[in-house]
């Protein structure tokens, strides 16, 4: 018979591994931070704005730490612990999402990189206020800041729930611990100590994910027990052809769900948009794509074989059935402790993997929602009043104003059910949503605010709701998936509390909510576009006055062509701005150039050489 054994807890060698982790995160901040105000200092006169160099460093970093920070920012404490656990409960179907991110990176590359990097946009949604309207624009920022501050809370409890599980900690003292650290490294040191930091993090994420596994794999017995074990209990499927999308994990949801997932994060996310403008080039950026995705797939071939190793240490007693665990998300931290506890030092060096993972995304998070916030403070007479340093000082502000909103958010975490479902959720119809927008603004010329806003509301409200009512239906006890086989026949003792739950019939949830989560980036992506080109079109055929189509703009994308309707635009004065940058990209000629304003801030913009551009300058000063 074979026994869990109970929580142990951290010895100083492991106290000492975790500390040294905090410690270098803290140093790197600091050393980013007053590093900065030396070489501002030095320097004669403000060749460089203290908020571009807190939120892009002025696009002087290289691409291999900046990819590095975008996959550190993309995985999470979650991933750690959250996917492994739902091998162990549904199979290792998900190892196509490192095979899907490859699909992002022609349609990023050559089209959305391009796009940000020659439009010059801090934030991604500042495109919705040229596009559309202001008022869009905010709204678009309003729903990333909230979807966001949810998911930074999210991040951060999972690694305090990994320390309370191996050392006994209080769960709320391990959060206020973390959140002090992130804060305080991200608000002083800017862009440049989050993506430092987030390499230092990532070297501990891959060293203590190497280690637990080749540990636990010895132990175990080697790579065949590990299979053997795994292909007895029906978990050696690797290709589910199954087209029913209620399935959790089929082959087409784990590739093109997964895949529109990706390329709407990549492609609409703030957290990886802004990093694109830490570069100076759009092929350097290219090259980040390529060097994350790479390392993104090793990261999810990790965790599959984490979830399958755990599954054979207890594929005979399952710490779920027999009460041990209350919670999937327990297991990864559980099985460090109960197969390596032993080992001086394993355990800690786990839980700072875990911690790196969460604070990565934390600190990438705050940098993203101050640039956002900074954005919306464009030609408004605050931004307009600050100096160099108080611009500086203001995007610290945004920073630690949103690291503790998001500190006050993770008492709502445990509430919210199992970390993935959520997490992924958030990040798929909030995502879709925003790419959906991105779309209709590039590639429907007919598109307008109207449409556009309806299209994002529909697109976030309907598949919030799939998310939210599968959440309920859960916590009612209906099933929603209905995960492998589990045993407890090789345990000496069983809750058998817990046995007799798990014998009443199953209730199965509406259909609906039974839908993948993997879906969800697509269903939003469908919803807004669907929504937004339909009720676009009703609003210009139906709602709008004759001499309202006559000032009327045809927009279309900067990317593929640039609008000749240039002759209306003197009644327009905000597409005449947009209309320049169109002229501007299609230009290849174009020599970029940076001009300060007043007060020290970087203006970027371009000396085009089109006649075509010329003849949009002639009628914009017509406008002013």
């Amino acid at each position: 018979m074979e026994t869990v054994q109970e929580v142990r807890y951290f010895s100083w060698v492991d106290y000492t591994v975790f500390g040294a982790m905090l410690l270098g995160s803290v140093a790197i901040g600091l050393y980013h931070g007053c590093n900065g105000r030396f070489t501002r200092d030095k320097n004669s006169g403000p060749t460089r704005s203290d908020s571009g160099e807190f939120l892009t460093a002025n696009g002087q970093m290289g691409p291999i730490p900046v990819a590095v920070s975008m996959l550190a920012g993309f995985l999470s404490s979650i991933t750690l612990m959250g996917q492994p656990a739902e091998v162990y409960l549904f199979g290792p179907q998900l190892w196509m999402f490192g095979l899907s991110s490859f699909v992002c990176i022609p349609i990023i590359g050559y089209i959305f990189i391009p796009f940000y990097h020659k439009m010059q946009y801090t934030s991604a949604y500042k495109y919705f206020g040229q596009r559309f309207n202001r008022w869009l624009q905010l709204f678009a920022s309003a729903m990333f800041s909230i979807q966001m501050v949810i998911y930074l809370a999210l991040v951060l409890y999972a690694p305090a729930l990994a320390l309370q599980q191996v050392t006994g900690l209080d769960t709320n003292t391990v959060v206020t611990m973390m959140y002090i650290v992130v804060i305080l490294y991200t608000t002083v040191g800017g862009i440049k100590a989050v993506i430092w930091t987030d390499c230092f993090q990532v070297l501990i994420l891959y060293s203590s994910m190497f280690g637990v596994l080749v540990k636990g794999t010895i132990d175990v017995g080697g790579l065949a027990v590990v299979w053997e074990r795994n292909v007895q209990s029906g978990r050696s499927d690797f290709f589910n052809w199954s087209i029913d999308p209620t399935e959790r994990y089929t082959l087409w949801g784990s590739l093109i769900g997964s895949a529109f997932l990706h390329v709407s994060v990549y492609g609409a996310n703030q957290l990886q948009v802004q990093r694109y403008r830490t570069v100076a080039t759009i092929e350097q950026a290219r090259q980040m794509i390529w060097i994350n995705t790479f390392g993104w797939t090793v990261v999810v071939i990790l965790t599959v074989y984490a979830g399958m190793l755990i599954f054979a240490r207890y594929y005979d007693c399952d710490p779920l059935s027999s009460g041990v665990l209350s919670k999937p998300d327990q297991l990864f931290p559980l099985y460090v402790m109960d197969s390596l506890g032993d080992y001086v030092g394993f355990p800690g060096l786990f839980v700072a993997g875990i911690f790196s993972a969460g604070l990565s995304t934390v600190s990438t998070g705050l940098n993203s929602l101050a640039a956002i916030w900074w954005a919306e403070l464009d030609e408004t007479a605050l931004k307009e009043s600050l100096s160099q340093r108080r611009s500086g000082l203001t995007v610290k502000f945004l920073a630690l104003f949103f690291g503790l909103l998001s500190y006050a958010l993770v008492y709502v975490v445990p509430y919210m059910g199992g970390l993935v479902p959520v997490a992924i959720s958030l990040s798929s119809f909030f995502s879709g949503s925003f790419l959906g927008l991105f779309i209709l603004g590039i590639f429907v010329p007919w598109a307008n605010t109207a449409g556009a806003a309806c299209g994002l509301t529909v697109g976030i409200g309907a598949v919030g709701w799939l998310a939210v009512g599968a959440q309920m239906m859960s916590d009612k006890g209906q099933a929603i998936y209905t995960p492998l086989p589990l045993s407890t026949e090789g345990c000496s003792i069983v809750n058998t509390t817990v046995l007799a739950d798990d014998s009443k019939p199953i209730q199965l949830a509406f259909v609906l909510y039974r839908v993948s989560f993997l879906w969800y980036s697509l269903l939003s992506l469908v919803l807004t576009v669907g929504v937004g080109m339909l009720i676009s079109f009703l609003y210009s055929l139906l709602l709008r006055k004759p001499e309202d189509k006559m000032k009327s703009q045809t927009h279309s994308t900067p990317v593929l062509k640039l609008t000749t309707a240039v002759t209306n635009i003197s009644m327009n004065p905000g597409a005449c701005k947009l209309l320049l940058n169109e002229a501007e990209m299609k230009d290849e000629n174009a020599v970029k150039v940076t001009i300060q304003d007043k007060n020290g801030t970087d203006n970027f913009g371009f000396i085009p050489d089109t006649k075509e551009h010329a003849s949009i300058s002639n009628k914009c000063e017509e406008v002013h």
